[in-house]
């Protein structure tokens, strides 16, 4: 790991609270900028020509005197960078298909340490028996706190049925796990009570997967806990509350295996777990209007913290829906809006204009501002950049405010 020092300027007269930087320009111009949630910012620079593949890393986080950098060489002019809320380490893939059964990637952690391999997924799901991962399409990978998550669907036609599987590498060894998620009937996918299992956060070990489900006639979640090695701990159910939400098109955020291949599917209010609650969220139809609102499930019953008058949409066509689920709320994407709802109660809700910043930079939805800076929350701070300052080939600067 190599570390750089930054030449800094306070800006005096501006603000007690705030501060500009530069970082030096680099062999070749910055070209992207991807969020590491809680972390800081990560700058991206590469030659433009395409000679060569190398991808430079600058991690930019809330101490502007220094920073590290670091490189990795992927296998195509490709990248897709997976990161969730409380993750230490987060990843660079290679291709979103397994080749050769095997997925390639490149890690890093928290302290800068880079590590390129590849996950033998194929290998993995053999393990389990007759199973040929040849049949199989790949739903999803998120990273976790303690491991790397590889989400798999098989179409058994035979017995008409969906099985989801799961095959979990842990960060620290790289050794993969594989256990089955569950499965659903083509003839129960036909209801809308039903559908496939779906990860929905981790909490430090547990890692939480649900799928709509019907049990002794009551409609809900089936929800599936496992550790960082994908084995099962608990089951249970949880039943879905008195009021019912609109059909959307729930597609994923960003910074998942899922957002970037494009997967999607209708649901009625969206579930997540986080900050050691499980909380539901949609838009809801009365004669008052159209909110969207959030709940947490307290002792049973699905508690209403938040609520915000929403558009309707002028199309047809289900309305696209897409959250991420961070430790001061969640962040929501719908029609030409972003939303930030916090658990917090006596906070209000954030909206803006959808920008094309978000799916990389979840914290920007936090703040009530039109601008359209990359912006990062860390700690104490918040990290700005304006991004068209990427791809020319000169120095770069950031500004850091203090909350």
């Amino acid at each position: 790991m190599k570390i750089t020092t930054l030449f800094f300027l306070i800006i005096l007269g501006f603000s007690n609270h705030a501060q500009q930087f530069t970082l030096p320009a680099e062999e070749y111009p910055f070209f992207d900028i991807v969020e590491w949630k809680g972390n800081g910012s990560l700058l991206l620079n590469r030659d433009p020509t395409g000679l060569k593949k190398k991808i430079n890393v600058t991690m930019v986080g809330e101490n502007p005197t220094s920073t590290w950098q670091e490189s990795f060489n992927p296998n195509t002019d490709a990248y897709y960078f997976i990161s969730s809320e409380n993750a230490r380490y987060v990843y660079f893939l290679d291709q979103l298909e397994l080749i050769g059964g095997k997925m390639s990637f490149h890690q890093i952690n928290s302290a800068g340490n880079f590590k390129s391999s590849s996950a033998d997924v194929g290998n993995a799901i053999k393990k389990l028996g007759k199973y040929d991962y040849n049949e199989m399409k790949l739903i999803d990978v998120i990273t976790t706190d303690k491991s790397l998550l590889f989400v798999l669907r098989w179409n058994d036609k035979k017995e008409k049925k969906y099985i989801d599987f799961l095959v979990a590498m842990t960060h620290n060894n790289m050794l993969l796990y594989t256990n089955i998620l569950g499965e659903v009937s083509e003839e129960n996918l036909k209801d809308v009570r039903y559908g496939h299992w779906n990860y929905c956060g981790f909490q430090g070990e547990n890692i939480f997967f649900v799928t709509k489900d019907v049990q002794d006639k009551k409609v809900g979640w089936s929800m599936r806990t496992t550790n960082s090695r994908g084995e099962t701990t608990n089951t249970s159910f949880i039943s879905a509350p008195s009021f019912s939400f609109e059909t959307s098109l729930v597609t994923p955020f960003g910074m998942s295996g899922k957002y970037y291949l494009g997967l999607s599917d209708n649901q009625t209010g969206v579930i997540v777990r986080s900050n050691d609650n499980f909380y539901l969220t949609g838009i809801q139809t009365s004669s008052a209007g159209r909110f969207l609102e959030l709940y947490v499930l307290k002792n049973g019953k699905w508690e209403k913290i938040q609520s915000t008058p929403i558009a309707a949409e002028n199309s047809k066509k289900l309305e696209k829906f897409a959250v991420f689920p961070m430790n001061e709320g969640l962040a929501i994407a719908s029609g030409a809006f972003d939303y930030f709802l916090p658990i917090d109660a006596s906070k209000k809700v954030v909206k803006n204009t959808h920008s094309k910043l978000t799916p990389n930079n979840p914290s920007r939805v936090m703040q009530d501002s039109s601008s359209d800076r990359f912006t990062v929350s860390l700690a104490t701070s918040l990290l700005l950049f304006d991004v068209n300052q990427l791809k020319k080939p000169t120095s770069v600067n950031f500004e850091l405010i203090k909350k």
